[in-house]
């Protein structure tokens, strides 16, 4: 950091004096709020210029030694050398269990870049998150880099809130969503493998297996709860959309969900998110099945069946809870997919 002092004139031979503070290629001018005699003209003039000349002086010394603060200028209440990790499990530790798990990912892919697990506020910059989030499109494919990053940028909004940076370094940062690759979906002969599979945790079986039949995702089917059930009808206000999703239950969720129980208790007690994806993997595993699949995999195929089943795009959309039916477009593309496979899986006839 450089300091200038600069004399503005004034009228009445008076000067008011600027300080030209170059930081991080930026040039902040501030007033001092210092004003004297240009040309004093008298022994008390120029004794008030000398003392006021030697108060800015202090002033740059004490700006210059420590290049962290601005004295008034820059809040003192600012904690640059704060480690950005240790932020980052404070910021994680406000977030559901589901939500957790893609901050986690994020941060796990951050430590794997820089190969430490300590990072100040103070080293993160425009030109370091450009790097990164090069590395991201480096390491992961279809939309992940665009959605870690994303991640990144809502921690570091909050932290410069919390005045951990002076500025946010993410501002100017443009974030390109890239092409999404297709999710593994099951076919019906899947699910009914899965539901003849032994799984270590039932809740976590039925808990899928609804999932599957009403294209919730975990965040609403984790907190489900039997007051959002009334005369096999599912109400609730999505987590992720904040809208209103009613739904008339199939007979097998009617099977699966057994008998009500009091209005405020869950429907599916189940343990952590992780813990769930865990005995989802080992249950999928054991099935035979090979694919990747995930918890959201049953809202895929879920759309997808429906989809195959020729149901008109919108009544999807309107069962997903979707905003827009652009979000519903890519089940189309899925299902097609999934046609030409099923063809392509006939033997021939001619040898």
């Amino acid at each position: 950091m450089t300091i200038k002092v600069r004399e503005v004139e004034l009228k009445n031979n008076q000067v008011s004096v600027m300080l030209d503070i170059h930081r991080n290629g930026r040039r902040i001018q501030k007033s001092t709020k210092i004003r004297y005699c240009k040309s004093p003209k008298t022994p008390l003039e120029r004794q008030e210029r000398k003392e006021k000349r030697e108060t800015i002086r202090k002033m740059v010394s004490n700006l210059e030694s420590d290049s962290l603060y601005e004295d008034n200028f820059l809040e003192k209440k600012h904690q640059l050398n704060k480690d950005f990790f240790e932020y980052c499990e404070e910021f994680i530790s406000g977030k559901n269990s589901s939500q957790a798990e893609a901050y986690v990912s994020v941060i796990k892919q951050m430590k794997k870049y820089i190969k430490k697990d300590k990072l100040s506020c103070l080293q993160i910059d425009e030109n370091f998150l450009l790097k990164f989030r090069n590395y991201l499109e480096t390491q992961l494919s279809g939309i992940s880099p665009y959605n870690y990053f994303k991640k990144l940028k809502k921690i570091i909004k909050e932290a410069t809130f919390n005045k951990y940076f002076i500025r946010n370094p993410t501002e100017r940062i443009t974030n390109s969503k890239g092409v999404s690759s297709e999710k593994n979906t099951l076919t019906s002969s899947e699910i009914q493998l899965l539901n003849d599979t032994y799984c270590r945790k039932p809740q976590v079986k039925n808990a899928f297996l609804f999932s599957y039949l009403t294209g919730l995702r975990f965040c609403d089917v984790s907190t489900l709860r039997w007051e959002n059930i009334k005369d096999n009808q599912l109400d609730i206000i999505q987590k992720k959309t904040k809208e209103r999703l009613t739904l008339n239950l199939h007979q097998d969720i009617i099977y699966l969900i057994g008998n009500p129980q009091k209005g405020n208790e869950l429907v599916f007690k189940l343990p952590s998110y992780m813990a769930c994806r865990n005995n989802l993997k080992t249950w999928v595993d054991r099935s035979g099945i090979e694919k990747h699949i995930t918890w959201h995999c049953s809202r895929h195929s879920f759309a997808t069946a429906l989809i195959l089943k020729n149901e008109n795009i919108m009544t999807v959309s309107k069962l997903l809870g979707h905003k827009s039916i652009v979000e519903t477009e890519r089940y189309v593309r899925v299902a097609e997919t999934s046609k030409q496979t099923a063809i392509n899986s006939i033997p021939s006839i001619f040898k």
